[in-house]
């Protein structure tokens, strides 16, 4: 069985010239790169039943060691020399949500173009902002809702099925217990470009915080935030924080309460896993804040203090930012209203 021909909607993406925080545009025109994303996810649902045995080593020889690991860890089907492996892909790309849900990314998602182009002028962006970057190579597939991002040394991995919209009828079949609402209300594709960018910066830039106090979770949180708004200065910021609108107005009209809440109980300089925990993890609010303000806020705060730091440091780039190991410097610019 192949997949049906779908009607494409087109999400419109905006792609310009990348900026740095104090608003200079970044020429990029030097940089020479020719993205191209990856359709793993097609080439394993396009596959007919007896095709599939050829699909898969085809899609090993293409896509080598990430091939292993999206079998192995994203699909956690059979081991990559394991002969039931097309077995279990053929069960995996014939189950009947799977494909209905491979058929609306067809749908809302269609070639990726305007996706791509994003990835390509982000990336370019990065290239000349940090000479040395590994660009990744960008690689599209279902994961049957494991993973939404998945980035390696040199792949980031996008569980597209993750994109479709919450209105598809599976994702409201999701458990949830381990989909809440709110992780479903960011299944959108709105969230695809800016979610994987994220998550390419997080794992690749943001200093190793184990250990460390709340304050230098929150500095190296809000560095990545200004490098993301430096590779995607057109998108909207709520998409960037991963907050819906709402909570990003509730952020802005609280900044002195939410500052008040997190001083005020000696949690700045705190090591403790819980107060790090608190402000930094995910979920549907932030304990100890109104309903209305969102999970994971530490990362608006840093965000913030980033980029008052910045603004009271016009000789300071973004590589020079990353290379400064002292958070109470960039503290000390942060005056919240």
């Amino acid at each position: 069985m192949r997949l049906t021909k779908a009607v494409l909607i087109v999400v419109p993406v905006l792609v310009s010239g990348c900026r740095e925080d104090k608003g200079g545009t970044i020429d990029t025109t030097s940089v020479q790169l020719d993205l191209r994303i990856g359709r793993l996810d097609r080439q394993l649902f396009l596959a007919a039943p007896q095709e599939m045995p050829a699909a898969s080593l085809k899609a090993h020889a293409e896509y080598g060691d990430f091939y292993q690991l999206y079998v192995e860890e994203i699909l956690q089907g059979a081991a990559m020399g394991d002969t039931m492996l097309p077995v279990a892909l053929n069960h995996f790309v014939n189950d009947p949500d799977m494909r209905s849900v491979q058929e609306e990314v067809e749908r809302v998602l269609g070639d990726m173009e305007p996706q791509r182009r994003a990835f390509e002028a982000a990336f370019k962006c990065l290239a000349v902002l940090f000479p040395d970057s590994v660009i990744p190579r960008v690689v599209a597939f279902n994961s049957g809702f494991n993973y939404g991002i998945f980035p390696t040394d040199s792949v980031l991995g996008i569980g597209v099925e993750w994109f479709i919209g919450q209105e598809h009828p599976v994702i409201g079949y999701l458990s949830p217990e381990i989909f809440p609402r709110y992780v479903k209300d960011r299944m959108v594709p709105e969230m695809l470009v800016p979610g994987a960018v994220k998550g390419w910066l997080l794992v690749h830039y943001a200093r190793d915080t184990r250990g460390d106090d709340l304050l230098t979770h929150l500095v190296e949180t809000g560095k990545v935030m200004a490098l993301l708004d430096a590779m995607l200065p057109d998108v909207d910021p709520h998409l960037k924080y991963a907050f819906t609108p709402a909570q990003l107005a509730w952020c802005e009209a609280n900044e002195l309460a939410i500052w008040q809440e997190l001083v005020g109980k000696d949690m700045l300089f705190s090591r403790k896993p819980a107060d790090i925990g608190r402000w930094m993890n995910d979920g549907p609010f932030t304990n100890g804040l109104p309903r209305e303000s969102p999970g994971h806020i530490g990362e608006w705060i840093g965000h913030r203090m980033v980029k008052a730091y910045l603004k009271a440091e016009p000789r300071m780039d973004l590589a020079r930012l990353f290379a400064l190991d002292e958070p109470r410097a960039i503290l000390k610019h942060y005056k919240p209203r």
